[in-house]
């Protein structure tokens, strides 16, 4: 029988150490996108505990949307004592007429607002529909309301998720009626990233785009300005978040790729 010296036991003992934990990497990595829809889902996950009462109002909260027809559509910010968490939750309510009366208040979402960001923000798009977008837990949710009278769906991750202290969301309506949303990136590669409606009259939302990065590191953007130049191409101008400092990007092709970051000379990067 071949007996194996200390040094080949020790080796042995180490090869299959590292055996053993390959199936484990292995699974790790496989299930990282996994656990990482887990965390998107969970930052537009609901309140269960919560009622649906609106039993204090969050002061200068209150959001107006305006639709074609002429009616305004409002939005407040609501506590519910009997939430879980203690943030606040988004209400709304329409006027019956231009001018006219308003209806009773109904909860858009059982998911909450907040913490830090607190932004809500609402528009009617081309079909018709009002959309919704508020922060919750880093991300932005989403919802439409497709149909006056009808039923909000339940929020869902919108997929941008500025930063800390780099603004919300940047909601731009084209001539034709499309929406675009803006928000500084997280990412290296994107100072900015974008979500544009597929077509005028159309509801969907596209995939996030990122608009290129900051050629000078270790800036960071806040939400930018968005102006549609005469030829139908967006121009973006963003304060840096910590800095009086301004920079622009204008498209180069719709929808498909952006002209490089530059340094403004000043506020209005004239």
């Amino acid at each position: 029988m071949h007996r194996r010296t200390p040094r080949q036991r020790l080796l042995r003992g180490v090869l299959c150490g590292v055996l053993a934990l390959l199936p484990a990497l292995a699974g790790g990595v496989a299930v990282a996108p996994a656990a990482q829809a887990r965390t998107v889902a969970r930052a537009c996950a609901p309140d269960t505990a919560a009622a649906g009462r609106p039993d204090r109002p969050v002061a200068g909260t209150l959001v107006s949307a305006v639709r074609a027809d002429g009616r305004t559509e409002q939005f407040q910010q609501f506590h519910d004592t009997s939430a879980m968490g203690g943030l606040p939750f988004v209400w709304h309510r329409s006027q019956d007429r231009p001018g006219g009366a308003y209806g009773a208040w109904e909860r858009v979402s059982a998911t909450p607002v907040g913490p830090k960001l607190y932004e809500v923000d609402a528009v009617e798009n081309s079909a018709g529909g009002l959309e919704v977008f508020f922060s919750s837990y880093g991300g932005f949710c989403h919802t439409v309301l497709r149909a006056p009278g009808g039923e909000w769906p339940p929020a869902e991750s919108f997929g941008l998720a500025p930063p800390p202290y780099h603004g919300g969301l940047t909601l731009f309506k084209e001539r034709d009626g499309r929406l675009h949303a803006f928000a500084a990136s997280r990412s290296e590669g994107a100072a900015v990233e974008v979500r544009s409606q597929d077509a005028a009259g159309d509801d969907r939302w596209g995939a996030v785009r990122g608009t290129g990065p900051v050629p000078e590191s270790g800036v960071g953007l806040s939400s930018p300005a968005v102006t549609q130049l005469a030829d139908g191409r967006l121009r973006l101008v963003a304060r840096e978040w910590n800095r009086d400092r301004y920079w622009t990007a204008t498209e180069r092709e719709r929808f498909l790729s952006w002209e490089p970051w530059r340094l403004c000379a000043d506020a209005a990067c004239s």
